[in-house]
């Protein structure tokens, strides 16, 4: 049973701001958790906060109380120690919250953050940036890249609306994906439109992206959407939109060994890895769990440092 915990939570949000947050604090008081809240207005300080609490030992666990780029700063600072980390689901999309089956319900979530078991979870990187979920390079980092933070405080998931219109608008820039082995020898390679490399099942939210992925295990899943053009990436959005991925289409075999599947989503192939590259003839923008990285070239692996996570 935990009883201290340090809370990070974003200081643009705030308490009044937050009703999950108001509304988990008293659950949590209520069963005598004794609780400290800290405000962050950077990643960079959601990781000092979180590894000054690890290093320190006064706490039972460090909840990470917003979205899913504040939840990814304070895991960032708890990577390789010990401290478990929970999350009190307080942003727009909220898709490790639902990649875990949190719920929505205060009370449940205050159980969960001092009873819930422990599960090791295998972070991503990314030119060595640590993402817990995803990585991607195409259309969804073009929405990232044009998306009006302030406005997405204001009206939520209404903000991504223009931006999505946009990044359909334009053509999509062709994507190198390569796989290396051991020594760095590429063994296959693929020219793609878009591409999300993910451990998580989840996409935006509540789509299914990848049915076997698993942020326990080492393995990337990385999503390739085959078909070139706009209306090739629309057809498949539509699919994937409409629960398509839940399902194996075909596997795709090399000799007599299943590399690949094809999903039931239109154009759409996922490749489990260890290792992937993505590479491009001009720069390409690419995203980590819901925010702006830079540009292509990406190199990505899975990290060795691991984060104790607090699950239902």
């Amino acid at each position: 049973m935990r009883k201290k915990f340090l809370i990070i939570h974003n200081k643009m949000a705030g308490r009044l701001k937050a009703p999950m947050l108001s509304r988990v604090v008293k659950q949590l008081e209520r069963q005598g958790a004794q609780l400290v809240l800290k405000a962050a207005a950077s990643v960079q300080e959601d990781i000092d906060l979180a590894s000054a609490a690890a290093t320190s030992r006064e706490f039972d666990a460090v909840i990470a109380a917003g979205g899913d780029s504040t939840i990814r700063g304070v895991a960032m600072g708890l990577m390789g120690s010990d401290m478990p980390l929970g999350i009190i689901p307080a942003g727009t999309g909220n898709v490790l919250a639902q990649e875990i089956s949190l719920g929505h319900k205060p009370k449940k979530i205050a159980q969960t953050l001092i009873n819930g078991p422990l599960k090791t979870i295998m972070p991503g990187l990314a030119n060595g940036e640590p993402f817990l979920l995803m990585a991607g390079a195409g259309f969804d980092a073009q929405i990232v890249k044009n998306l009006n933070h302030d406005l997405k405080q204001r009206i939520r998931k209404a903000a991504f609306v223009w931006p999505t219109l946009q990044a359909l608008a334009a053509k999509p820039r062709q994507l190198v994906i390569e796989f290396p082995d051991d020594q760095g020898n590429i063994v296959k390679s693929y020219e793609v439109a878009f591409v999300v490399v993910t451990k998580a099942r989840l996409y935006g939210g509540s789509f299914m992206l990848a049915p076997e992925a698993d942020l326990t295990k080492t393995e990337l899943h990385v999503v390739m959407f085959m078909n070139p053009g706009r209306f090739g990436l629309v057809k498949a959005l539509a699919g994937l939109a409409l629960g398509r991925n839940a399902h194996i289409g075909s596997e795709v075999r090399e000799g007599d060994k299943t590399v690949a599947y094809m999903m039931k989503t239109d154009g759409i192939m996922i490749r489990p890895c260890q290792k992937v590259r993505i590479l491009s003839n001009q720069p390409v923008p690419t995203q980590i769990d819901g925010e702006w990285l830079g540009t292509t070239p990406l190199e990505i692996s899975t990290s060795e440092a691991v984060i104790q996570l607090i699950v239902p």
